[in-house]
C-alpha cells in the first residue's frame, strides 16, 4: 500500500514530464526543433502566475502593477493572463529564432534552443529573484479515496488534463486538416506551398500550442515541486527520454512514457528506504533515478538510431566555415604579449578574469575539434572537464600523486571517458547526439561528481596548489618576484602557457591530414568513406583529442578555485558553452578565444560589470541575445565577422594597387 501511495503521489512531476513531452513532439513536428528551453518556458510561466497571485503585478519586459495595494488577483484570473504570455512567449520564439532557421541544420536548431534557454532563465532570475518560491495550490487538495488509498485530487485532475491533452492531439493530428496540412507540410515543405498550405502559419500555431500547453502544466505543478529558476528545466531530460520512446510523433506513447518515467523514477526514491539498496557513507547512492533517462536514451537511440525521422538525422545544410589558420606567428605573438601585459600591470581583479577566460578558451577549443571540425553537436564537454577535475582532487589527496602526474592521469582517464561517449556517436549525429550527450552529462553530474566517495557529494573536492620541482604554481604563490596579490601573476603565466600550448595544438590539428578527414566527414559521411577516409577512426581520434583538451581544463579550473564542484560542471554550464563557443565562431581558436574573453567573469564581462555596474543575470542576458542574433545573422560567430570584413578590406586595397591595364596599341595608325 505504502509504495502505490509513493506512486500516485508522483502523478504531479510524471504529468509535467508528460506534457513536456507533448510540447517537444509539437515542436520538433512543426520546425524540426529540440526545444531544450521547454522547461524554462515552464518555469517563466510558472513565476509569472506566481507574481500576479502573491503581489499583483505582471511583467511582460517591463513590470505592470495589477492592484493598488500589491495584493495579488484572483488564481483563475492570473492563469488565464498567463496563458496569453504562453501564446505570446511560443509566437515570438517562432517569429525571432525558429523561423529564420527553418533551413538551418541541427547546430544552429541545438545552439538556438540555447540561446533560448539562456535569455528565459536571466528574465526569471532578473524580473523574480533566485530564491525559492512557495505557490498557493489553485486545484483542490481534497483527499481522494481509490482503492483504500487516499490521493490529493490535484494529482488526479493534472494527470487528466495531461491524458486530455494527448488525446486532443492526438485527433488533431489524425483526423483534422490542420493536422493532416501539418503534418504535409513537416514531410515536403516545398509541395505544401504548391498545394496552397501556409507552412509558416502552421509552424506558428503549432508553437503557440507548445508553449501554452508547458505553461499551464507549469503553473500547476508548481505548488507541487516549488518555484525555482532552473528546477523545471531539469525535466527537459526525462521529457526527451519520453519523446524517443515515442520516435517524436506518437503523443499517446510521449504522454504515457512521461508518466511511467516520472512513475519509475518516484519508486527509486522509494526504494532509497531500504537497507538493500547501495549507499555511500551511510547514504543511499546518489544519482541513480537520474541515470534511468540516459539509459533509455542510449538504448533507444542505439536500437532505433537509423529509423528515427529524418528531421533528427539530417545532414547539416549550411555550417560555419573552417579556414585553414594563416599568420600563425603574429597572431601568437599578440596573444602572448597582450596576455603578459594583463598579467604583470593589471590589478588582480582583471588577472583573475583573464585566467577564466583562458580556461573557458581551452572549454571551447575542445568545442571546436568536436563541433567545429568533426560536426558531431555534443554536450558532454563540461562534463568530461568536471571528470578530470575530480580525479585530479582525488589522486592527489587519496593516492598522494600530485602535480604533474595526477594532471597527467586526470587528463588521460577525462579522454578515455570521452572515447566510451564516441561509442554512440559512430551510429549517431546532430541533436541524436546532443540528446544522448546532454543526458550523459546529468547522469554523470548526479552518479558521480555528488558521490562523496567518487566527487565531491554536496559540497566541493578540494584541489592542492600544484608544484614541480620545487617550483610552486598555486594561485597564492609567488613567482620569479611576480608580486603576491591572489591569483599571482605566476600562476596567470602558467595559465596562459598552457592555453597557448593548446591552441598551438588545436591548430596544428586543423592544419594536419587528419583535420582535412575531419572535414571530410562533418561535410558528408558517406562521401568521406566512399574517398577512402576511415569515418570510425577519424571520430575515434577527434573524440580523444577533444577529450583531453577538455580535461585539461578541468584540471585547470581546480587549480584556480582550489577544489571542484558539481554545479560548475552542470548541465546548463554544457549548455551555455556550447552557446557560447558559436556565438565567438566554432570553428577556429580565435573564435575558441573569443568565447572564452566572453564567459561569465572572464574579461568581457567583467568589463562590462565594473563600467556599467550590471548584474550577473544581466550577462547571462545579455549572452543569450548575443548567441540568437548570432546563430540567426551570422552563422561564422563573430570571429568569422571580422575575418570576412578583413578580407573584404585587403580584397579592395589589392584591386585599388592592381596597375592600370595598358591602352591598347593601334595597329596601322
Amino acid at each position: 500500500m505504502e509504495i502505490l501511495t509513493f506512486l500516485l503521489l508522483s502523478l504531479g512531476a510524471g504529468a509535467l514530464i508528460a506534457t513536456m513531452a507533448l510540447s517537444l513532439v509539437l515542436t520538433f513536428r512543426a520546425s524540426g526543433v529540440i526545444n531544450f528551453a521547454a522547461g524554462a518556458t515552464a518555469a517563466f510561466i510558472a513565476y509569472a502566475y506566481w507574481d500576479l497571485t502573491s503581489r499583483g503585478r505582471l511583467f511582460i519586459g517591463v513590470e505592470i502593477p495589477l492592484t493598488s495595494d500589491g495584493s495579488g488577483i484572483n488564481g483563475w484570473l492570473a492563469v488565464l493572463i498567463c496563458l496569453g504570455i504562453a501564446a505570446a512567449l511560443g509566437y515570438l520564439q517562432y517569429l525571432l529564432v525558429y523561423r529564420p532557421l527553418r533551413n538551418a541544420g541541427a547546430l544552429a536548431k541545438v545552439v538556438a534552443s540555447s540561446g533560448v534557454l539562456l535569455v528565459l532563465q536571466s528574465l526569471v532570475v532578473l524580473a523574480f529573484g533566485s530564491d525559492t518560491r512557495v505557490v498557493s495550490p489553485l486545484l483542490p487538495q481534497t483527499p481522494l479515496a481509490i482503492g483504500g488509498l487516499s490521493l490529493p485530487l490535484d494529482r488526479v485532475i493534472i494527470l487528466a488534463l495531461a491524458l486530455i491533452a494527448a488525446a486532443a492531439l492526438t485527433f488533431v493530428y489524425r483526423r483534422t486538416s490542420f493536422g493532416i496540412k501539418t503534418r504535409a507540410a513537416a514531410d515536403n515543405r516545398k509541395g505544401a506551398l504548391l498545394l496552397g498550405v501556409n507552412p509558416g502559419k502552421l509552424e506558428a500555431i503549432n508553437w503557440v500550442v507548445a508553449s501554452v500547453i508547458t505553461g499551464l502544466i507549469g503553473v500547476l505543478v508548481s505548488p507541487l515541486i516549488g518555484l525555482q529558476p532552473t528546477a523545471m528545466s531539469l525535466f527537459i531530460v526525462s521529457a526527451l527520454s519520453a519523446v524517443l520512446l515515442a520516435g517524436f510523433s506518437s503523443f499517446w506513447v510521449a504522454a504515457l512514457a512521461g508518466i511511467g518515467i516520472g512513475m519509475a523514477q518516484a519508486l527509486i526514491t522509494f526504494a532509497q528506504g531500504f537497507d538493500w539498496f547501495p549507499t555511500v557513507n551511510n547514504a543511499p547512492l546518489p544519482g541513480v533515478k537520474e541515470v534511468l533517462p540516459f539509459l533509455i536514451i542510449a538504448v533507444v537511440l542505439f536500437v532505433r538510431g537509423r529509423n528515427l525521422p529524418d528531421r533528427l538525422t539530417e545532414a547539416q545544410p549550411r555550417l560555419p566555415r573552417a579556414p585553414r589558420p594563416r599568420k600563425l606567428l603574429i597572431r601568437f605573438s599578440v596573444a602572448i604579449v597582450l596576455g603578459m601585459a594583463i598579467i604583470t600591470f593589471a590589478p588582480y581583479g582583471w588577472r583573475q578574469a583573464l585566467i577564466t577566460s583562458l580556461i573557458g578558451a581551452i572549454v571551447c577549443m575542445s568545442i571546436v575539434v568536436i563541433t567545429g571540425y568533426l560536426g558531431q553537436v555534443t554536450l558532454g564537454q563540461m562534463a568530461i572537464a568536471g571528470i578530470a577535475g575530480f580525479v585530479v582532487s582525488k589522486l592527489a589527496l587519496n593516492a598522494g600523486i600530485g602535480f604533474p602526474f595526477g594532471a597527467v592521469l586526470a587528463v588521460l582517464v577525462a579522454a578515455a571517458v570521452s572515447l566510451l561517449v564516441a561509442l554512440p556517436a559512430l551510429r549517431m549525429r546532430g541533436m541524436q547526439l546532443a540528446v544522448v550527450t546532454l543526458a550523459g552529462a546529468v547522469a554523470i553530474q548526479s552518479l558521480w561528481f555528488r558521490n562523496p566517495e567518487w566527487g565531491g557529494g554536496t559540497t566541493a573536492a578540494s584541489v592542492p596548489a600544484p608544484e614541480f620541482l620545487g617550483i610552486k604554481l598555486g594561485t597564492t604563490d609567488s613567482f620569479w618576484n611576480m608580486g603576491s596579490s591572489v591569483p599571482t601573476p605566476g600562476f596567470a603565466l602558467f595559465i596562459l602557457i598552457v592555453a597557448c600550448l593548446v591552441a598551438l595544438f588545436v591548430v596544428t590539428v586543423r592544419r594536419s591530414s587528419l583535420g582535412a578527414r575531419m572535414l571530410a566527414v562533418r561535410a558528408n559521411e558517406a562521401a568521406a568513406a566512399a574517398a577512402g577516409v576511415s569515418v570510425v577512426t577519424t571520430k575515434l581520434l577527434a573524440f580523444g583529442i577533444a577529450g583531453l583538451i577538455a580535461g585539461i581544463a578541468g584540471t585547470l579550473y581546480g587549480y584556480n578555485f582550489g577544489l571542484v564542484t558539481a554545479t560548475r560542471f552542470d548541465e546548463f554550464t554544457a549548455i551555455s558553452f556550447l552557446a557560447i563557443a558559436y556565438l565567438g565562431g566554432i570553428t577556429t581558436v580565435s573564435g575558441a578565444v573569443i568565447g572564452g574573453l566572453l564567459v561569465t567573469q572572464g574579461v568581457m564581462m567583467y568589463t562590462i560589470t565594473n563600467l556599467l555596474n550590471i548584474d550577473s543575470a544581466f550577462q547571462t542576458l545579455i549572452a543569450g541575445v548575443a548567441v540568437l542574433a548570432t546563430v540567426v545573422g551570422n552563422p561564422d560567430g563573430i570571429a568569422g565577422f571580422f575575418r570576412d570584413k578583413f578580407a573584404r578590406r585587403s580584397a579592395k586595397r589589392r584591386l585599388r594597387a592592381a596597375p592600370a591595364a595598358a591602352p591598347a596599341v593601334r595597329v596601322g595608325a
